[in-house]
């Protein structure tokens, strides 16, 4: 029989130190990316999964109903679909993705009444 050597591991230390080692550096790539890409103003804001998860909001929850991407935040909005001449209910997708695209690009320029709070931008 052989010799069994015990050696005391933490592998909740031994994964974290593991993962570390495989993504730490990718956050920070990833947002000093982000920023070079809005200091140049060249990139246009999109939805890079083409607003493929999609939420209704409406009644009682809110006044308006609406169809919101949940990746990128964009919305549009039963007014904004009646005003090209859809219903809401019927409204093709092409539509919803238009109105979406311009909801990106109204967030992109800002809201001259709206300013940042807490994060000093």
């Amino acid at each position: 029989m052989g010799v069994v050597i015990n050696i005391p591991v933490n592998m909740f230390k031994l994964v974290e130190q593991r993962l570390k080692y495989k993504f730490w550096d990718k956050g920070r790539e990833r947002s000093n990316h982000a920023a070079a890409l809005a200091a140049s103003g060249a990139v246009a804001v999109r939805c890079i999964m083409k607003h493929d998860q999609l939420a209704y909001t409406g009644p009682p929850d809110d006044q308006v109903r609406a169809w919101v991407c949940l990746r990128c935040h964009g919305a549009a909005s039963e007014p904004e679909i009646i005003h090209r001449g859809f219903d809401f209910d019927t409204a093709p997708d092409w539509i919803i993705d238009e109105i979406l695209n311009l909801d990106l690009q109204r967030q992109n320029q800002g809201n001259p009444k709206m300013f940042a709070m807490g994060n000093g931008r």
